[in-house]
Parts: C-alpha cells; sequence; structure tokens
C-alpha cells in the first residue's frame, strides 16, 4: 500500500528506524483494516485533483477513539494520510504546500463541482479529514506506478 518506511514515518519514527514487535502487529492490523474497507478515490477535472482516502476511514477511526481504543486509531488515522500522500505525490501539488497558499483550495474545489468526492469546509478544512486537493503538474496517468487500488484506476 505504501511503502513502510512512510509509515513509519507518519507515526513519528526517526528516519532508518524500523516498526517492530507490538508497533509493527498495530500497523499491520491498520493496513488490513484499510485493505478490506478503505475505499481511496480521486476525481481529476481540468488539471484540478480532489484525492481522499475515503469516509469510511474517518468514521472507523472515530469509532475507535469513542471506544477508547486510541492507538488503533491512531494507527488507522496515520495510514490514511500515507495513502493520501501516495496519491498526490503521483499527481501533482497542493495547497499548503510548496509555498502554495491553503486560499487557494477554495479556487481549486470550483473546478471539481459538486461530483467530487471531498467537501471543502468554510474553514478551509477538507472532509473527509484525510483528503487534499492538488493541481496536476505533470503526466496524470500515474495509475500503472500506483499500488493503491482505487475508484481513480479504470478496469477494462
Amino acid at each position: 500500500m505504501i511503502p513502510v518506511e512512510e509509515y513509519a514515518r507518519l507515526l513519528g519514527y526517526p528516519p532508518g528506524k524500523l516498526l517492530e514487535d507490538a508497533v509493527l502487529e498495530r500497523a499491520e492490523r491498520a493496513s488490513a483494516w484499510y485493505e478490506r474497507y478503505g475505499r481511496p478515490r480521486a476525481l481529476i477535472r481540468d488539471s484540478v485533483a480532489a484525492i481522499t482516502a475515503g469516509a469510511e476511514v474517518e468514521e472507523e477511526v472515530a469509532r475507535l477513539w469513542s471506544e477508547d481504543r486510541v492507538d488503533e486509531a491512531y494507527f488507522l488515522d496515520r495510514l490514511a494520510a500515507g495513502v493520501v500522500e501516495h496519491l498526490a505525490r503521483s499527481i501533482g501539488v497542493s495547497p499548503g504546500s510548496h509555498g502554495w497558499d491553503i486560499e487557494h483550495q477554495f479556487e481549486l474545489m470550483k473546478t471539481l463541482g459538486p461530483e467530487a468526492p471531498v467537501e471543502l469546509l468554510p474553514s478551509g478544512m477538507l472532509k473527509p479529514v484525510n483528503s487534499l486537493l492538488a493541481a496536476v503538474t505533470g503526466e496524470s496517468t500515474t495509475c500503472s506506478k500506483c499500488d493503491v487500488h482505487c475508484d481513480f484506476r479504470r478496469t477494462a
């Protein structure tokens, strides 16, 4: 799904430190849940992309938090962040990165229209949480290089 080194970084591990023992077990459980229930989505329209790890992961994270299973919620949330970053890295650049003001999200959202798999709140936050908007900066047919199985991938 995402490289284990990237997942470790998102969990706050220092570079080169490997996941092991109970931490690795939690990471594997989060990955297994996401493989089974996660539905990452991406929509590209007129060189603008909306990418999300999916509402179902946000709901599961909230459920785990409400059951006081904080560590499991954290591992799943960080995995979802990694999925979105993985998809975005192959598509383009996002407001809030590379000196691009986050306020530009409102302009990007207008291009996507109501079919976007995300909602842009008045605060500028995206819903579901692990989502982002991006401007396509290069080759947008990156599915052959990506191992995340999402709705963006076309089938024969």
